[in-house]
């Protein structure tokens, strides 16, 4: 037999020290019945993360400001920092899976990681399929254009080249402004596709393009004055059918809205409080 599950430090907390394993063995058989499109298995990850003592998140680990390896190589960003606090939440030491992008959330599927903390847009097309937390951030669409492009506003971008990872929401955004979709890997080739004219146009989340911006000074483009006109809000992603898990991480970003620390966060890194409302 396994050893009972460790109680996280809020569920702890929140019972005194009593009635804690009670509590867990009717969460777990609240979440852990029935396999599911998104990976389930039936097994209780959070029961899982307590008795292992750590909890793997997939991530990119390759964008500033999100989550990325600073000078000396460490894994460092607003992303990571949210993710720190997740584990800690839980109890738990974390794991970092590093994984790009078009194959990231598919690693739910095949049990690579249990949470992924990657500016993952909410959208009913995903939420069909997997479970997202209540929203942690909001994102705010913007386009970018060479600097001598006559592009001027969203409504010219139909039959337009937009350099895009194939899966992502501003790939279908685009696709809705009658964008024809150039793959690609990520963020950083799609810039440079821009810049070297092999892309009319490429959609993302302004504070990418601030921060590239920051760092490369000399890159020839423009932003559109208008902004995407769906805004995205971004959560944290894991299989379906695990409701203690999803309990605990919603709890565990609420603290983070009510004690100021997830504002705190983002004014560091970003400059700007990127929570969503309500």
């Amino acid at each position: 037999m396994s050893p009972a599950p460790r109680p996280t430090r809020r569920l702890a907390l929140a019972l005194g020290g009593t009635s804690v394993l009670a509590v867990l063995a009717a969460c777990s058989s609240e979440g852990g019945s029935g396999a599911s499109d998104g990976g389930g298995s039936g097994e209780d990850v959070l029961a899982r993360i307590q008795e292992s003592g750590t909890v793997r998140i997939g991530l990119e680990g390759t964008y500033r400001p999100y989550a990325f390896h600073d000078g000396s190589g460490e894994l460092v960003g607003f992303e990571k920092e949210i993710a720190d606090r997740l584990a800690e939440g839980l109890g738990a030491t974390p794991e970092y899976v590093e994984t790009e992008w078009d194959s990231l959330i598919a690693g739910l599927d095949v049990d690579r990681y249990d949470l992924v903390v990657n500016n993952v847009g909410i959208t009913p097309e995903r939420e069909e399929v997997y479970a997202f937390s209540e929203p942690y951030a909001r994102s705010i669409g913007r386009v970018a254009v060479p600097a001598d492009s006559e592009v001027q506003t969203l409504a010219e971008l139909d039959g337009a080249r937009s350099a895009q990872t194939a899966t992502s929401n501003w790939a279908a955004q685009m696709e809705d402004l009658g964008a024809e979709i150039v793959p690609v890997q990520g963020f950083a080739e799609a810039i440079e596709l821009v810049l070297q004219g092999r892309a009319d146009a490429t959609a993302n989340d302004l504070i990418s393009f601030q921060t590239y911006q920051e760092e490369h000074p000399e890159a020839d483009f423009r932003l559109l004055d208008e902004e995407l006109p769906d805004e995205t809000t971004v959560g944290v992603i894991m299989q379906q059918g695990q409701e203690p898990l999803l309990t605990e991480v919603n709890a565990i970003l609420e603290e983070m809205k009510q004690d100021g620390s997830l504002t705190a966060i983002y004014e560091e890194w970003v400059g700007q409080d990127i929570t969503p409302e309500g």
